[in-house]
């Protein structure tokens, strides 16, 4: 569709070719598009897409679409129309979903103090396509001052999401930095007795973030409760956000791990019990985990194990021999057939929770890791994480990689990293 806007003395060579090429893809290559991985908002987004090549008579597949449409029609088919101008939901984080049906003024009251619908660059472009608005522009102007290469981030600001991601691994070597309290303060601030989200404003509170924060803050010593948790407790599970399609694996796990160190409150036991139920039966195959929010499954098995290993070790015992068969012969581990320093991280973080016995196997495979990381640190990120696209946040990657890195010295697998 962005080549169909393209000016007709500019529609020959190649944006011909890119557009047949693009063409021939959506025709021949998509037919997995309703059955695999999607990114965030994919049911809602792509239908919107569709219905607005319909109104270009756009020579697109529709036909092969039609369950992605009846997604989207049976997620936001029981919700009011007017909800999204009235309440802060997830969608606006998707507005582009409304297509030519937006209520400018209307939507214009849901703007976050930041200038954006939800820390979404996309949607808040999407809402200045329609119309004019000064702290929209200002807050698209900003991003592309920050970056300076002319690009837009999935989600912007995600500081919360970040500086927790980042002090959940460090903790995980057993690292507190005094230099963190600053960070520690300003998310003991951020969490509400709503929870909190990948942000201090834009996107409403979700229990993956709010249970990482709370995690962070018990791991350096802070009181708190499982309180801000009760906003997201569904029947068999803890959702993510109000509307999702699936639960999360790694919000379900990050969850267990506050409930199993907060203060005693009615039906814990219960509670806990029901999260650890859902993960046992979320396991693929036996023995490892997928996850919504991210692609691999290193990553969703490897917090999986950590929020397990204390309440049902017997979970954990496949995962870790899944750990050990999955390492790739140069000491890395990748599910996309090459191994990166991000996965590989995961893999050790997670073998380190293994029995001594089990451990005691692995020495050889150890060092080969240790080896791979130090050689491949400086590698670029690869974006594997899942938002409206597939992202990569490279200060909590890094950190799940020194993480690793320093757990492999303390056990004489490799030298500190500097």
């Amino acid at each position: 569709m962005a080549l169909a806007d393209l000016p007709e003395h500019l529609q020959d060579g190649l944006a011909h070719r890119a557009r047949a090429k693009a063409l021939r893809f959506l025709y021949e290559d998509t037919g997995n598009w309703q059955t695999g991985p999607d990114t965030a908002g994919f049911e809602l987004l792509l239908p919107a897409l569709l219905d607005e090549g319909k109104a270009r008579e756009l020579p697109l597949p529709y036909e092969r679409f039609m369950g992605i449409a009846a997604q989207r029609d049976a997620k936001i088919g029981h919700i009011p129309p007017r909800l999204i101008y009235n309440v802060s939901t997830p969608l606006l984080h998707s507005l582009e979903y409304l297509g030519n049906r937006l209520d400018v003024e209307a939507a214009r009251a849901q703007l976050s103090p930041n200038g954006s619908f939800a820390n979404s660059p996309s949607a808040t472009a999407y809402f200045l396509l329609r119309t004019r608005d000064e702290q929209a522009n200002e807050y698209l102007a900003m991003l592309l001052r920050n970056r300076g290469d002319g690009s837009l981030p999935t989600v912007e600001p995600f500081e919360v999401f970040e500086i927790a991601w980042v002090l959940y691994n460090l903790a995980r070597a057993d690292e507190r930095p005094a230099e963190t309290q600053p960070l520690l303060r300003y998310l003991a601030q951020a969490l509400t007795d709503d929870g909190v989200g990948v942000s201090k404003e834009g996107l409403r509170p979700d229990s993956d973030d709010t249970a990482l924060t709370l995690s962070v803050l018990h791991r350096y010593g802070y009181p708190i409760s499982a309180g801000p948790l009760r906003p997201f407790e569904g029947i068999d599970y803890f959702f993510t956000f109000p509307l999702e399609r699936d639960a999360s694996v790694t919000a379900n796990a990050h969850v267990l791990e506050v409930l199993q160190v907060a203060p005693p409150f009615p039906r814990q036991q219960v509670i806990q019990q029901k999260v650890i139920k859902y993960l046992r039966d979320a396991r693929v195959d036996g023995d490892h985990w997928v996850d919504k929010w991210h692609g691999s499954p290193f990553y969703a098995t490897a917090h999986a194990v950590f929020a397990l290993i204390t309440s049902a070790p017997e979970v954990c015992r496949p995962a870790f021999t899944w750990f050990k068969n999955s390492q790739l012969a140069d000491g890395s581990w990748g599910w996309f057939g090459k191994g990166t320093p991000e996965e590989t991280a995961y893999a050790v973080q997670a073998l380190d929770l293994a029995p001594a016995e089990f451990r005691a196997g692995m020495d050889e495979a150890l060092r080969r890791a240790a080896a791979y990381l130090n050689e491949t640190e400086a590698e670029p990120v690869i974006p594997m994480w899942i938002g409206k696209t597939l992202y990569g946040p490279s200060q909590v990657i890094r950190s799940a990689v020194l993480s690793a890195q320093i757990l492999l010295s303390r056990s004489h697998h490799a030298r500190p990293a500097d």
